[in-house]
């Protein structure tokens, strides 16, 4: 893209503050791995890669280095994603080391929900020199969401749209002028708003670890990559 593709702007939002915005209403504490001067405007915890310049790898290698909860890793570059997507998919939470949507275009990995059992199997990719993060996944135990799981979120055909390419960041741009897209996303934030007004706020944003509320009071934290 020629510049830091997180810090594009986007409906009035920068890319990674659609991201982030997406994810606030869980409850889950939000860190962000990259460039602390570069993101330390964004009021969240910044972490520097602990293995830089590998990618989204290094980025996950980071994440579970830093916290005992589970990671729900989330790329810069998908500013569609929806705060009740990103609920449904925490929500599968069971006994898979990953819980990743399978769609036409293949397994997104930079949209899913790791397991700290998965640190080992990232570890080994690193020292074995595999980067790949859809490699990655074919060493783990997988719950895969399939397309009747998550289409009822993607109305717009737009949920897994990434922007790795300037045309592709102006169809999103495109995408946004269109009709009807604007006014759901701000109908389904009003919507989170009215629900979190009725409800007292689960964790703060500072930390790591955030309780679900399930019986047996098991983790989460949510890291978002600025590749």
């Amino acid at each position: 893209m020629g510049r830091d593709k997180a810090l594009l702007p986007l409906g009035g939002q920068t890319l990674i503050e659609r991201v982030l915005g997406a994810a606030h209403p869980l409850g889950f504490p939000r860190v962000i791995i990259g460039d602390s001067a570069a993101y330390a405007h964004l009021g969240l915890p910044v972490l520097p890669d602990c293995r830089p310049g590998l990618g989204p790898l290094g980025g996950l290698y980071t994440a579970l280095s830093t916290t005992a909860a589970p990671v729900l890793l989330l790329a810069c570059d998908l500013p569609f994603l929806t705060p009740d997507f990103l609920r449904h998919l925490v929500n599968r939470r069971g006994p898979h080391q990953v819980v990743v949507p399978d769609t036409p275009e293949g397994l997104q990995p930079l949209c899913a929900l790791y397991e700290p059992s998965c640190l080992a199997a990232v570890e080994a990719a690193l020292q074995a020199g595999q980067f790949g993060m859809r490699d990655l996944l074919c060493s783990l135990n997988l719950d895969l969401m399939q397309e009747e799981d998550w289409r009822p979120y993607d109305e717009r055909g737009l949920l897994f749209a990434n922007l790795n390419a300037p045309e592709q960041y102006e169809r999103a741009r495109a995408a946004l002028l269109k009709p009807g897209i604007y006014h759901a996303q701000r109908q389904q934030e009003r919507q989170v708003e009215d629900r979190s007004l009725e409800q007292p706020p689960r964790t703060g944003c500072r930390a790591r670890k955030a309780e679900r509320e399930t019986g047996d009071q098991k983790q989460h934290a949510q890291h978002h990559r600025t590749d």
